[in-house]
């Protein structure tokens, strides 16, 4: 029965995986397309420096916080919950994770495109490969409800 639960969510986990890379693609396909604008920021003015920093600190600074809020989110109170339960709170801070990520890389895409400053899209690759340590699979599932109390 178990097995059934750890299955549909993978498969969930995995389709919201996916949508994150698809996004990041069409804004790619949209800023070659000209429709986010290209380059509409000065080189070396102070616009194209805050962009870039911003993108940047976002990166920086979100990486590690979207890691660490999904672990804390998911291991506290996990005693007290049954599989169900469990596996909702796993899927909930699972896709807040990849939502950050998502809203981060296409940012920086963004800004890549309105800056034409290679800073945006090494932020965005950087973020797009955090995206591989997020990579849902049945292992990193099966253990997480290994730890929840099935009284």
């Amino acid at each position: 029965m178990v097995k059934k639960y750890i299955n549909k969510l993978y498969g969930i986990l995995l389709v919201e995986w996916f949508c994150v890379w698809l996004l990041a693609v069409v804004a790619v396909v949209l800023g070659e397309m000209g429709v986010i604008p290209n380059g509409v920021v000065e080189a070396h003015s102070n616009e194209e420096f805050l962009f870039n920093s911003a993108s940047i600190l976002l990166t920086v600074i979100g990486i590690p916080v979207a890691v660490k809020l999904f672990a804390l989110n998911i291991t506290r109170g996990l005693r007290r919950m049954n599989y169900e339960e469990a596996l909702g709170a796993y899927h909930v801070w699972s896709a807040v994770r990849m939502a950050i990520l998502c809203v981060l890389a296409v940012f920086s895409i963004v800004v890549y495109y309105i800056t034409l400053n290679t800073s945006g899209a090494f932020c965005a690759l950087v973020i797009l490969c955090a995206t591989l340590y997020c990579l849902p699979s049945k292992d990193k599932i099966g253990s997480f409800l290994s730890t929840v109390n099935n009284d």
